[in-house]
């Protein structure tokens, strides 16, 4: 999640949602000591480093929330599957003064990866996004974020701004078999001509790509999927059985050391749409859509996630 900001009004949060099994036994340990730490679980006041053990019955949700301190970096672990979504309520992201409300589910550590392709933001080219990237509680993990190396810390988010708003591949550079959990962040509109509100997006790795997704759009919004994909692999892409051809889209490298490409496709609207590659190769879909200076979202298409996520014990990191 992003930090809380200055304003008073902004807060972070997190929930841990229980399935239908009659007890589930939790346990968060939050991130290391921040110099102003302020989490609430109901009445209770809790501590950065501190962990809290409790049981959850079927159905029943625990709710811990900030208005001070970064909570990325959290530890979930659980007896039974629970669904875990991470909270910003009117927080600003990047220099702007939009603010909005964001809402993310959590994938498991489980479904991590080592590969991304990040896409650009439709209709926000001046003002970009975010990426923040964790490790969980892996040690010397290091991660190439478009061409730089960076060095990652145990349950420490690292933040990289894309003000200039292009493609962006990131990947595992070090020879363990570390996964990493990326999450993009569209940044508030910095200029009348942008689009952009506060937005997140839990951005799948290469591998948890599917070859379909079904997309539905409603009323009033402006929406988009973004399509990351091979090169190779334009000529099988269809979106409602109609051809998507490499000179009917602007197709941006997304790295020059890789032959990943993305383009925008805006969606029409009130309506269920297929996107699919006919040759069953896997690619990526973002789903983004906004109301022009007053909120967005943002969130994956879909994403192929492993069996054991839904099987045995779930294991999630803020």
């Amino acid at each position: 999640m992003w930090p809380p900001g200055g304003q008073d009004d902004s807060e972070a949060s997190f929930s841990v949602v229980a399935s239908s099994s009659s007890l589930t036994d939790v346990s968060v340990r939050f991130p290391p000591e921040s110099d102003d730490c302020l989490i609430v679980f109901g009445a209770v006041r809790l501590d950065c480093g501190q962990t809290v053990d409790f049981t959850l019955l079927s159905g029943e949700v625990a709710t811990f929330t900030s208005t001070t301190t970064d909570l990325s970096g959290t530890l979930i672990e659980a007896s039974m599957p629970v669904a875990v979504y991470a909270n910003n309520s009117r927080v600003m992201i990047g220099w702007s003064n939009v603010s909005d409300s964001t809402s993310e589910q959590m994938f498991p550590v489980s479904a991590w990866g080592r590969q991304f392709a990040v896409a650009p933001i439709r209709d926000n080219s001046q003002s970009g996004y975010s990426l923040r990237v964790t490790c969980g509680t892996a040690v010397n993990v290091s991660v190439n974020i478009a061409g730089v190396v960076h060095q990652l810390m145990s349950q420490r988010p690292l933040t990289v701004g894309f003000p200039d708003n292009r493609p962006a591949y990131v990947s595992v550079v070090d020879d363990s078999e570390s996964a990493v959990q990326l999450v993009q962040f569209v940044r508030g509109a910095t200029v009348a001509a942008d689009s952009g509100a506060p937005a997140a997006l839990v951005v799948p790795a290469v591998e948890r790509f599917s070859h379909v997704y079904d997309l539905v759009t409603g009323d009033g919004y402006t929406e988009y999927v973004s399509i990351v994909t091979r090169r190779a692999d334009i000529s099988g892409l269809r979106l409602n059985g109609q051809p998507l051809g490499v000179s009917a889209l602007p197709w941006l490298n997304v790295d020059s050391g890789s032959d990943w490409v993305t383009a925008a496709v805006q969606l029409p609207a009130s309506r269920s749409s297929k996107l699919e590659n006919t040759g069953q190769r896997q690619f990526g879909a973002y789903h983004y859509g906004y109301d022009h200076g007053r909120c967005a979202f943002a969130h994956t298409a879909g994403a192929s996630l492993p069996i054991q996520v839904i099987y045995s014990s779930s294991h999630c990191q803020l």
